[in-house]
């Protein structure tokens, strides 16, 4: 016991250079369990205002059956008194015995940010197994934002023990928790909960915590978080502070063109009169460009920024100045490309609009099973992990756009529907028919008649890539198969068809639908010459179709996408690095990726003689890894280069 409170003696005077005071409620015969809140000053552009926020409560929960109670009003770091905010946690069901003591939030992660040298994160509030339990604030003043971040932590070992943080009773808030993959997710309605393993959380390559901020409690001046544990786990520590009222209300809408930028916000106190906006390179530092909005009555501002360079990124904030300075909202990046694909879906789970394993019961952004039945699946796809794949049924894609001329994009495997050659009812532009083993075209007369005209054989072993282009003005549309012209100039059915309004597919059973998009790019053009059509630089490479190295880096897009290397990325890049080893010898990496193969050349001159293959490094698959030789004579007397060798055109760096 004597121990005990010795150790939180040494730990009040450590912690006296930023006046936490500790108030202990109970002392426990072996460990301690720690519920802490208090003030961290933050950063410049969170200017934090003297308030009841910090405060330190330690108690102990012993091993009980039924509800334990621990209250307790949170201190004013600036006076040490009891300030107005008050702490209740309900723990619900039987704890699980002495908290253990484990080890305090590491420096350099989110939790050690937070808690490192302020608090002692060591003890532990056990939450018993599948029980809800509660966080209960009081006092909060309902006119100001407030910061809650929460730490969780148990000791590693054995089976992942998650705990999940539900942020309820309260007006606004943003999670600002940061998503770790098989670690940290956030999730709930209007992403209210965030869901930590615990196990391991003390490690200095973890340190997760759960950050809620811009609160604000209500006209009650509550908020409550819901705490559940379906394993067991304990809880660590708790701070609260004021913050700043945010410049925006919600984070920005931005609309990207090949070398411009549309960015709508909305400010959170419009009264407060005009704010900048300001930008420029992101890393960099230069100077700030500027521009001053006018925001309406409702607190919306636009701001197109032209002339932007394609594939650099941008970073903006909105600054608004008040009496007590400048605040600025937090960084957001923009990076100007590809403008032109204006929808396109592989129906993957991480798209923006996730299509999931299984049925399609509803509609899913644009998509909808008009009739019969259509399942997303895995089991055969053209690109990517997953793909749609039909009963017989009538699957409805409704995407309003008006431009002139568009191309329709998409992978079909389908073996034919068995029904009428005979045109069917409904106002469309084009038509396109799968019947036995062929594909069928319209050659439409404006009025809703037109002769049908084959177009290509449709294999029933593979996907076909079938594209339409679409001259709304003309009355026309072209169809292309497999990359390659089929037929062109063909006759609208309905020639009141004057923009795209949508396009219905009748499938038959097991027919399968991948990657489908709208683009103004087309496969007519390779615009930047450098061996790509446009659409797929758009639609598959994410690179530029009016430049030829899109990111600068000195690789034409097309020798990046043969080398596995991003053509809009400057730090991906297909090269050869050269290191000294021991004996003499000259360790040549190069990457790989599976699939390829790879050959190490050199030659004493660039330009003169020939490049010889080291023996050794000829023909070697690649298998994802970056691969390494010793090289025995002394590389300074050398170039070398790694060429690509599977391919029509060897690649070099």
């Amino acid at each position: 016991m004597n121990e005990a409170r010795h150790q939180i003696i040494r730990l009040a005077k450590r912690l006296a250079g930023v006046c936490l005071l500790l108030v202990v409620l109970s002392l426990g015969q072996t460990a301690w369990a720690g519920w802490v809140a208090y003030n961290d000053f933050g950063a410049p552009s969170h200017r934090d205002k003297s308030i009841s926020r910090i405060g330190a409560t330690l108690a102990e929960l012993k091993a009980s059956t039924g509800t334990v109670l621990k209250t307790g009003n949170l201190i004013d770091i600036a006076t040490g008194q009891a300030g107005g905010v008050q702490l209740k946690l309900s723990i619900n069901g039987s704890p699980l015995g002495q908290a253990e003591i484990g080890d305090d939030a590491p420096a350099g992660t989110d939790a050690g940010g937070v808690f490192a040298n302020r608090v002692n994160c060591e003890g532990g509030t056990p939450l018993p197994v599948g029980k809800v339990h509660f966080i209960d604030l009081s006092g909060l003043d309902p006119a100001r934002y407030y910061e809650l971040v929460l730490f969780a932590s148990t000791p590693a070992g054995g089976a992942a023990k998650s705990v999940s943080f539900t942020l309820w009773d309260v007006s606004t808030f943003e999670n600002r928790s940061a998503v770790a993959p098989g670690r940290v997710t956030v999730n709930g309605q209007f992403n209210r909960t965030t869901t930590i393993d615990t196990a391991g959380n003390a490690q200095t390559a973890r340190g997760d915590v759960c950050r809620y901020e811009f609160i604000q409690s209500g006209n009650d001046g509550d908020l409550r978080v819901i705490l559940q544990s379906p394993s067991g786990g304990q809880l660590n520590a708790l701070m609260l502070r004021e913050q700043t009222p945010p410049v925006l209300a919600t984070k920005p809408i931005i609309a990207l063109g090949e070398d411009h930028a549309v960015i709508r916000g909305t400010i959170a106190d419009p009264a407060k009169g005009t704010v900048e906006l300001r930008w420029r390179e992101a890393g960099s530092e230069a100077t700030w460009k500027s521009r001053e909005l006018t925001p309406d009555t409702s607190g919306a501002v636009v701001a197109r920024l032209d002339s932007l360079p394609v594939f650099v990124e941008q970073e903006f904030v909105f600054v608004q100045r008040t009496a007590d300075g400048e605040i600025t909202s937090e960084a957001q990046t923009i990076r100007p490309q590809k403008l032109g694909v204006i929808y396109s879906t592989g129906f993957e789970p991480t798209e923006p609009v996730a299509f999931l394993p299984g049925a399609i019961t509803a509609q899913t952004g644009p998509w909808r099973v008009a009739k019969g039945s259509a399942e997303i699946q895995s089991s055969r796809v053209a690109h990517g992990g997953q793909a749609v794949r039909t009963g017989d049924c009538v699957i409805e894609m409704t995407l309003e756009n008006p431009e002139p001329v568009l191309w329709a994009d998409a992978f079909i495997q389908d073996r034919g529907i068995s029904q009428a050659r005979q045109i069917p009812d409904g106002i469309a532009s084009s038509l396109l028919l799968f019947r036995g083993g062929k594909l069928i075209a319209l050659d439409g007369d404006g009025s809703g008649g037109g002769n049908f005209i084959t177009v290509a054989e449709l294999p029933s072993d593979r996907f076909t890539r079938l594209t339409i282009r679409t001259d709304y003005e003309a009355k026309r549309f072209d169809v292309w198969v497999d990359g390659k012209p089929a037929l062109d100039k063909l006759g609208f059915k309905d020639n009141s068809v004057a923009r795209f309004h949508g396009a219905k597919r009748l499938a038959g059973a097991n027919s399968y639908l991948d990657d489908f998009s709208l683009s103004t790019w087309g496969l007519d053009r390779d615009s930047d010459g450098d061996g790509l059509v446009d659409l797929d630089e758009a639609k598959f490479y994410g690179s530029y179709p009016l430049l030829a190295d899109s990111d600068r880096d000195g690789a034409s897009d097309a020798h990046e996408i043969a080398a596995g290397t991003h053509p809009a990325d400057p730090a991906s890049i297909f090269a050869v690095k050269i290191d000294s080893a021991t004996g003499g010898k000259t360790k040549l990496s190069i990457p790989t990726l599976t699939g390829l193969e790879y050959t190490l050349q050199r030659r004493a001159a660039l330009g003169q003689g020939h490049w010889e293959t080291l023996p050794g490094f000829e023909n070697v698959p690649g298998d994802g890894s970056v691969q390494s030789f010793l090289e025995t004579p002394d590389g300074r007397n050398y170039f070398y280069r790694g060429v690509i060798v599977n391919r029509l055109n060897a690649m070099n760096p």
